[in-house]
């Protein structure tokens, strides 16, 4: 045994230099009285007995009464290893919920990425539950190179029919006219959903959807999308939304 190595792996587990030299110098015997161990371990005695107070509070050995005289054992070290894991794995649990307590505090985003079709399908399906008004840019032409006029009416009744409070920037483009005529006859009286047209100079194949705490970026031409759930960056995206929103 490499007795320098093994004393550094001692206090690496949490015992002070001196302690650590008792343990090792009763490791090798059945039990020591205090005075062998001072001699064994070349501390003085006066001293030994402040870390034996360590070693017994960290449960590295025992106290073994015999008659009128007392001694000391070390134990078992894989008790001990067993005993560390247990601690470790008890504060890296702790650890992991004050790191859940401080990302909540610093209001660390969560970004979630989806990929495909049905993956998409499922942001969508997300905004039905929030009660908060959803925001978008939308780009129809690139919608309907994924998606069918039928995929669009389903949704968009649903809209409906959760009576959200939708304020919706179009690109203009072939699709525009027959995107006004399924959300005229998808909504009774049309309070619910409010549009207006972007300037033909904008284009864009990304839509953008802003509900809740959430932003969501979808690429339609190549289907894929993050949706970022974060307060701060979901009222800035709602800040430039309506800043668009009134300049038109």
């Amino acid at each position: 045994m490499n007795e320098i190595d093994t004393l550094r792996a001692l206090e690496e587990m949490g015992l002070p230099d001196k302690a650590a030299q008792i343990y090792l110098a009763l490791l090798g015997k059945q039990k020591l009285t205090i005075s062998e161990i001072a001699r064994e371990s070349k501390i003085k005695r006066a001293t030994c007995y402040e870390y034996l107070d360590v070693l017994l509070n960290k449960d590295f050995i025992s106290r073994i009464p015999v008659g009128k005289r007392m001694f000391y054992a070390a134990l078992e070290p894989k008790k001990i290893l067993n005993d560390f894991k247990k601690k470790t794995h008890h504060l890296e649990q702790k650890i992991n919920e004050m790191s859940a307590v401080h990302d909540a505090a610093v209001h660390k985003p969560r970004i979630v990425f989806y990929e495909g079709k049905r993956e998409i399908k499922n942001i969508y399906t997300d905004i039905f539950k929030t009660v908060a008004d959803v925001y978008s840019i939308f780009p129809p032409a690139s919608f309907f190179e994924n998606f069918t006029l039928e995929d669009y009416d389903d949704w968009d009744k649903e809209i409906a029919r959760y009576t959200l409070k939708s304020r919706d920037l179009f690109i203009v483009d072939k699709y525009y006219k027959k995107i006004k005529e399924m959300r005229d006859k998808n909504s009774s009286e049309g309070k619910n959903k409010l549009d207006k047209k972007l300037p033909p100079w904008f284009q864009s194949n990304v839509d953008v959807l802003i509900y809740a705490d959430k932003v969501a970026l979808i690429s339609l031409r190549d289907l894929s999308a993050i949706v970022i759930e974060n307060r701060d960056i979901a009222d800035l995206f709602k800040n430039m939304h309506s800043f668009m929103w009134k300049s038109l």
